[in-house]
């Protein structure tokens, strides 16, 4: 993906097994989309470039290319860079394209809209350099393989938890019954004079373990009870889907 030849390659992670990156610059002015070009080639990043001047081009050119990489210039002839922001984030097959704003005009106001649309990074004009492009990018990449593995703890964990919460509701009761019934039988046994001592410490560590069970099924129902008052107040229930 990237050039070993260069004094200092970019080097990021990347989930993909693409060899380069397609790389898409929207700009309406040729000079600057040369400009981003050179700091992209400077910076060692191995790419197929797309270049678009206005909004119909990028249109197009998402409609038939997956992207990896999208510079969007805020100021366009009749657009704006928050609209082709919003194109990208509308085409389904970008949902893995990472987007950088590109403005000649440092405004507070357009960087927060911009991020809170989706943006990875934003970045003025006048800031442009081999330097800045290359942690831009690499902090982009590096956002988003955290992003991807928060997700995926998160749904491992949640799958965990619905699949305890169904075995407590589902067999539950059965699993108490039965846990009851194994510890009152096995006190009734310890209570005799007639066990050695081995066999009355099996018994008891028995006994230790059912009642361990039964306190983590305890736990387990208050935590449904829990979320069966949250549901009914209109919260988010603790798992999900448990049914």
């Amino acid at each position: 993906m990237l050039s070993n030849t260069l004094p200092e390659p970019l080097e990021v992670s990347h989930t993909g097994t693409k060899a380069t990156l397609d790389v898409l610059i929207l700009d309406d002015l040729e000079a600057d989309r040369m400009r981003l070009r050179r700091f992209c080639r400077k910076a060692g990043l191995e790419f197929e470039l797309h270049e678009a001047s206005d909004l119909q081009e990028f249109r197009s050119i998402i409609n038939s290319k997956k992207m990896d990489l999208v510079f969007l210039d805020y100021h366009l002839a009749m657009d704006n860079g928050l609209d082709a922001l919003k194109i990208l984030r509308a085409q389904e097959d970008q949902v893995d394209a990472i987007p950088i704003m590109v403005t000649s005009v440092d405004r507070h106001d357009i960087a927060v809209e911009a991020m809170r649309s989706g943006c990875a990074d934003y970045i003025t004009k006048e800031e442009l350099s081999v330097d800045s492009i290359r942690k831009s990018i690499i902090s982009a990449f590096e956002r988003r393989i955290l992003i991807s593995a928060l997700n995926e703890a998160q749904s491992s964990q949640h799958a965990m938890r619905v699949s305890i919460f169904r075995l407590a509701k589902t067999c539950g009761p059965e699993i108490r019954t039965v846990l009851a019934a194994t510890l009152r039988h096995t006190r009734t046994l310890r209570a005799t004079d007639r066990l050695s001592a081995n066999v009355h410490n099996s018994l008891g560590g028995l006994e230790k373990s059912c009642g361990q069970i039964y306190a983590f099924l305890d736990e387990v129902s208050g935590l449904l009870e829990h979320d069966q008052a949250a549901d009914l107040n209109g919260q988010a229930p603790t798992a999900q889907g448990v049914g």
